[in-house]
């Protein structure tokens, strides 16, 4: 049968159904190496000679008595998100592993009968390194938190051991637009500290955020990293025409994405093997002795170095040879459930430490209740607004470890100013009761004088330089209180200019919450070119007059009545170019009745509709200090009518008209009694 030469797989979802099917750019990728780097074809055919040999010496050979053990580390690349998986989830996803290239898994009952001859026990184990590269201990379990884990790529395979000693997997988020669940390079052909496979979590093991479904992904991978194409061929078109994978047993197919144990459309009435681990079909559970022989022949030959990973030199040095793991000192890590809160609120530690099981626990928490604590899991109230560190010191019998979050909390007031809210950033940022967040500590929101939709200032984040991708950078207004109004209109501009490149898409969501962030909802998202404002800019974006600037509005009429609001503009950056905020408005309709029974009796405006002269009619209970602002459609502030005291009684006021055309809003606060109503300018 004809040999298959191929570079990079991404891998669909193996052990799926269709519909799930995550599809992969195998020749795309491939056509590229080729061209990049042609002399892969060299490494790849010398590695075909050596496999054909060493298959054919050995394709009478059932069992060779020799288990082949593969050292192996997983890194898991996460901002504590998901992608953080357990440790448990990991050491599933080695037994799964190891039952599939065993032949031990629960399913090869159910294996058709013409190829239960020929399924075989492919005698490769898997162990988790106990001594990493620089002699020391550890769990084959690496954490490194990085923005990286998401639209992952080579880039995000950060510390890699040593491909000639280990089998490097690195666990991610998402693989980008890609569709990718994984993707894996053959013997000899990966860039330096790029070997190994990279999927999303939720593709490794059973439990966690993997599921039963899925589990298989990783035993196709390490197929691919054996020299192992998919049964159809080089391709990543299944179900489009014949081909073979260079194994003598695998029957011609066309692959399958379905799970039907009586395909045969290559070669009727011969069947094809829709269970083989390397199909893209969801029922798979069968490597073949041709395809054991093919991955015995990679681990045997100089490509990749794959023949050093099972020598007994280097099982001594990763520590998988058998001997018993020793306990490794943890290394400490941690998280919160929010790191946003009012002052009085509580949050919730949680101790993510890891490599070795921590016994003692020693938290301190500057500017919390309590400051310190000795529990795994400890509660901590914060009553004093400010930005506050907290240090985690774990240990066991062998060592220990100690990690500070530096400026980790954010604590603000909870005094409410009431509706309608209107920020254009003229002021002192981010003001009262406000807060920026920035979770990397790299470039966030900043108030800048050089761009205005209005006035003099704005908001900016620097995507253009230093800013990782995956970055994430948050906004969070003052509380408004929007008791006694409706319906909600919030109405922002913004500027914004991808790069030449338009494929970094940088991005802007809005939420809103009404418990002070222990839980937002998302009410608007833009990225890449539907952010956009202007075309493309290959140097760094400053936005040049108000044509570039467009006003967005979102309803937000459930916001109608509730006492403290809050907004979060959230900026995820693909290091593309720069965002600019300005002019935000939060307006709301009235209920048509007195919002607090107060000074304020009653309040009217004439004429209707208003022309040149606008009268204001209103009572007062009682002495009051009375203001009075006009605020157009959208929410922002266009007139202060008055802002002094008046006697108990009628008023009268009357105010020239310059006002274009419009809908506006009139609101009066007479302390602290608030009364809302709308008119009309028509001339």
């Amino acid at each position: 049968m004809k040999k298959i030469l191929v570079f990079l797989f991404l891998i669909l979802s193996v052990g799926l159904s269709a519909q799930d099917e995550k599809h992969c750019y195998t020749t795309e990728i491939y056509n590229q190496l080729i061209q990049e780097h042609p002399e892969v074809l060299q490494v790849q055919s010398a590695l075909e000679v050596f496999t054909a040999q060493y298959s054919a010496q050995h394709s009478s050979e059932k069992r060779s008595g020799t288990v082949l053990i593969i050292p192996i580390v997983f890194h898991i690349i996460h901002n504590y998100g998901a992608e953080n998986i357990s440790e448990a989830q990991v050491y599933d996803q080695v037994r799964i592993l190891n039952e599939d290239f065993r032949k031990l898994s629960y399913d090869t009952a159910s294996i058709v009968s013409v190829f239960k001859p020929i399924a075989s026990d492919c005698e490769i184990e898997f162990r988790l390194a106990n001594i990493d590269p620089n002699g020391n201990c550890t769990n084959g379990i690496d954490r490194i938190q990085s923005t990286l884990t998401y639209n992952a790529d080579d880039n995000s395979k950060l510390n890699p051991w040593p491909s000639n000693q280990y089998l490097n997997i690195w666990v991610v988020s998402d693989l980008g637009n890609s569709g990718a669940a994984a993707y894996a390079y053959y013997p000899g052909t990966a860039p330096a500290g790029k070997d190994g496979v990279i999927s999303i979590h939720g593709y490794i093991g059973s439990i966690g955020t993997g599921s039963l479904g899925r589990s298989r992904v990783l035993t196709h991978e390490i197929g691919h990293c054996l020299n192992l194409a998919h049964v159809w061929g080089s391709t990543n078109n299944p179900g489009v025409a014949c081909g073979d994978d260079g194994v003598n047993d695998t029957p011609i197919t066309k692959g399958w994405v379905a799970c039907n144990l009586n395909g045969s459309l290559c070669n009727p009435p011969s069947l094809e093997n829709v269970q083989n681990y390397m199909e893209y079909s969801y029922c798979c559970n069968m490597f073949t002795e041709g395809q054991k022989n093919r991955m015995r022949a990679a681990l045997n030959s100089t490509a990749g170095d794959r023949n050093n990973l099972w020598q007994q030199a280097n099982l001594i040095a990763t520590g998988t040879n058998g001997t018993t793991a020793s306990l490794c000192a943890p290394v400490s890590d941690f998280s919160v459930n929010r790191v946003f809160l009012c002052e009085g609120d509580t949050l919730q530690y949680r101790d993510l430490s890891w490599q070795g099981q921590p016994a003692t626990w020693s938290w301190t928490f500057p500017g919390g209740t309590p400051s310190s604590s000795t529990d795994s899991i400890p509660s901590v109230a914060y009553n004093t607004p400010g930005i506050y560190d907290a240090t985690l010191t774990v240990s066991n019998a062998t060592g220990n470890d100690t990690k500070t979050r530096t400026s980790y909390i954010t604590v603000v007031g909870s005094g409410s100013q009431p509706a309608p809210f209107s920020e254009g950033f003229e002021n002192s940022f981010p003001g009262t009761n406000a807060a920026v967040l920035n979770y990397d500590n790299g470039n966030t929101w900043q108030q800048v004088n050089n761009a205005a939709a209005t006035g003099t200032h704005s908001i900016k984040i620097n995507n253009f330089s230093s800013n990782s991708d995956g970055a994430i950078d948050e906004y969070i207004t003052s509380p408004i209180d929007f008791t006694g109004l409706e319906a909600s209109t919030l109405s922002f501009k913004v500027a914004y200019s991808q790069r030449t490149d338009t494929s970094r898409h940088d991005g802007l969501k809005v939420y809103y919450s009404l418990n002070c962030g222990e839980t937002w909802v998302l009410r608007y998202t833009k990225s890449g070119a539907s952010l956009a404002t202007v075309a493309p800019h290959s140097s760094a974006y400053t936005p040049s007059g108000a044509g570039d600037w467009r006003q967005d509005a979102v309803s937000v009429a459930i916001l109608g009545g509730k006492p403290n609001v809050r907004l979060k503009f959230q900026a995820i950056s693909a290091r593309g170019n720069n965002l600019y905020l300005d002019d935000i408005n939060l307006f709301g309709s009235p209920v048509g009745i007195e919002e607090n029974n107060g000074a304020l009796a009653s309040f009217d405006i004439s004429p209707v509709p208003a022309t040149s002269q606008l009268n204001i009619n209103f009572e007062l209970q009682k002495l009051a200090h009375v203001s009075m602002d006009i605020y157009d459609l959208p929410g922002k502030k266009v007139m202060t009518v008055a802002n002094e005291i008046f006697h108990s009684g009628m008023q009268d006021i009357h105010v020239a008209n310059q006002l274009p055309d419009g809908i506006y809003f009139l609101r009066v606060n007479a302390d602290d009694a608030i009364m809302t109503k709308k008119f009309v300018v028509m001339r």
